[in-house]
């Protein structure tokens, strides 16, 4: 499963906060499956974070790299859309497709995307 940005921010939310909400309930439910999280959803993050903590915060998810590969896959998919995605969330729904993962987030404009299974935290 591919976690998206906004799972990653209500996580970063929860332990700031010392409560376990949704996120660590999803993550505990799902315990012995594998995490991937895009570096798209790392490069999001660093806007509010250093560096090191960027690298420390998702330490433990297996990070999935752009290539030629999701970049052609990703101009493909929006022009067979009729609406014009975002350019962070088209990266992140190409990357799910193209891995053949549900992406796991609580945004619906992911739902719309014909074959990407969408899987709700909250």
């Amino acid at each position: 499963m591919l976690l998206d940005t906004t799972f990653f921010i209500d996580l970063e939310e929860e332990l700031r906060a010392g409560a376990a909400g949704p996120c660590a309930a999803f993550l505990q439910a799902h315990r012995h499956d594998t995490k991937h999280v895009s570096v798209v959803t790392m490069g999001e993050f660093a806007v509010g974070a250093s560096a090191a903590k960027t690298v420390r915060f998702f330490r433990g998810y297996q990070r999935l790299a752009l290539g030629r590969d999701v970049a052609v896959f990703a101009g493909r998919l929006q022009s067979r859309l009729p609406f014009e995605l975002g350019e962070n969330d088209l990266w992140l729904a190409a990357t799910a497709l193209w891995h053949e993962l549900p992406l796991v987030t609580c945004d619906r404009a992911f739902t719309s995307i014909p074959r990407l299974k969408v899987v709700r935290y909250r």
